[in-house]
């Protein structure tokens, strides 16, 4: 007789996590839109960047922003093999793209000069010495980005890519 409220429980236990299965099955919490190698990208992490990006780029589509951090992933799992956990993933990505691919870009004199002679019209009067610096840091800057596409692409060609958001090209590697 002991054992009646015992069962009782365990029945209205059973019936009420039978009941929240039957509720939960109906609504998705997240999904996964992306694999890059053996990193997972959350529908829910896509649309907290996705309302980030719109915010400086409003025309940004979100098969761009997936692409971006598609992107990120890559450079992060890179990032990690010299920066470890502790470091933040953004400064480790900037370290790393610092310490694989920065260092290595000089911008020539001639390179300066000419951009400047290509582009005179545009300056206008401005002598040559007050704008030299920001040429430079302009044609650096496109360089690095070159040079941070092509590596991109590398990393790209070695890894494992699969994306399951609608609208989307799946990328197979």
């Amino acid at each position: 007789m002991r054992f009646r409220p015992v069962i009782k429980i365990m029945i209205v236990s059973l019936l009420v996590l039978a009941a929240v299965r039957v509720f939960a099955a109906d609504k998705t919490i997240d999904r996964i839109v992306a694999f890059v190698n053996d990193s997972a990208i959350l529908m829910s992490d896509l649309d907290a960047r996705y309302d980030q990006a719109r915010k400086l780029a409003p025309d940004v589509t979100r098969a761009q922003v997936l692409q971006t951090m598609i992107n990120r992933q890559l450079l992060l799992a890179q990032a990690r093999k010299i920066f470890p956990e502790p470091v933040e993933a953004d400064k480790a990505i900037d370290e790393f793209t610092d310490l694989k691919i920065r260092a290595f870009v000089r911008i020539q004199d001639e390179a300066v000069r000419n951009f400047y002679d290509e582009n005179k019209k545009q300056l206008g009067d401005v002598p040559f010495d007050s704008v030299k610096d920001r040429i430079e840091r302009l044609l650096e800057e496109k360089e690095i980005n070159r040079r941070l596409q092509s590596y991109l692409e590398s990393l790209r060609e070695n890894a494992y890519i699969k994306v399951f958001l609608d609208n989307t090209p799946a990328i197979f590697h």
